[in-house]
């Protein structure tokens, strides 16, 4: 007699895999377990990973091991008109970065969530549309680096080096570096990078439109404990990191104003004059960026330290003088 022949496998649809995968990722799965449950290749399971998490799942991965958060209940959102306005306020001052990723996600966020608004609230929309106006110049496109933004995207969420291509930097060649990804930084309507160069052997910064092409590595990196983005950015007056000193600059009355209503440094001190001038105190580096700060004011502001800026500012103004006399 021959043998019985055992139940063939049982075949999920696609939808029916996924809701398994969303089922078994709430305590953890490698992908071989899920490929085995499932009856399908690993290459298969990477692709529904990736389906879900372009969803708007925030996988996790540790040790081979995917998962979502611990608590996490759903993507189910409700929404006020005033946090949909804010929605918008965000996506129309992310508007130079039209064709990226970041604006096509906030476009799909605000799609989603218009559809499930009630028809008192839809009828507003075109108002709060049109609420902001924003005004960015000058800005730079960043819709021919798609691929860019994408691979770094993903390394940033898995915290895998990267291979960055075609790097220039002015006046150079193109070069390769590989770097470990710490954060982007969104800074005067321009994007960079900051990760830790192999090749310098220390953190650095990219800016993203002079990266040609990104490959994403398997090679996972940790994060330092310490020296965290955000506190090296507060260390600088903008993207360049030198040793913070303490700068002195002396602002004249007719700029006192518009000094006093922004805050220009996490340190700053401000300190008002009789006359109505104000001298703005604060423990930054970045000579470069400081320099062209304080020459946007011309003869409303003085540098009164440290030496090194006084010596770079006087400089350039000197070298300005000189070139207007020698255009007559």
């Amino acid at each position: 007699m021959p043998p019985r022949k055992g139940r063939k496998p049982k075949r999920y649809s696609q939808v029916a895999r996924i809701t398994v995968m969303l089922r078994r990722l709430r305590g953890g799965a490698m992908v071989g377990e899920l490929a085995e449950e499932l009856q399908v290749t690993k290459r298969q399971i990477h692709r529904d990973l990736q389906q879900i998490e372009d969803s708007g799942y925030p996988l996790e991965q540790e040790e081979g091991r995917w998962r979502l958060p611990l608590g996490f209940k759903g993507l189910e959102v409700v929404v006020s008109p005033y946090e949909l306005m804010s929605l918008y306020l965000a996506q129309r001052h992310l508007a130079y970065l039209k064709g990226t990723p970041f604006v096509d996600d906030l476009e799909s966020v605000i799609r989603k969530v218009e559809s499930g608004l009630p028809d008192k609230v839809r009828n507003h929309l075109e108002r709060i549309v049109t609420t902001f106006a924003p005004l960015q110049r000058p800005v730079r496109a960043y819709a021919a680096q798609r691929q860019v933004i994408e691979s770094i995207r993903k390394a940033l969420l898995r915290q895998l080096t990267v291979v960055v291509h075609g790097y220039r930097k002015p006046g150079e060649r193109a070069q390769d570096y590989k770097v470990d990804p710490y954060g982007l930084i969104l800074y005067q309507y321009g994007l960079y990078l900051s990760g830790y160069s192999h090749q310098a052997g220390a953190t650095r910064t990219f800016a993203l439109e002079r990266i040609k092409t990104v490959t994403v590595t398997e090679d996972m990196f940790k994060l330092p404990q310490s020296d965290p983005l955000a506190d090296r950015l507060d260390r600088a007056f903008g993207l360049i990191d030198e040793p913070p000193q303490e700068v002195k600059i002396w602002i004249a009355p007719e700029w006192a104003y518009f000094v006093k209503e922004r805050s220009w440094h996490p340190t700053q001190k401000l300190q008002s004059q009789k006359d109505g001038s104000v001298i703005l105190t604060m423990l930054c580096g970045g000579l470069d960026e400081l320099t062209a700060w304080v020459l946007s004011f011309g003869p409303g502001a003085k540098v009164l330290g440290p030496q090194a800026l006084i010596d770079q500012v006087s400089g350039q103004l000197a070298a300005a003088v000189q070139s207007y006399r020698s255009s007559r």
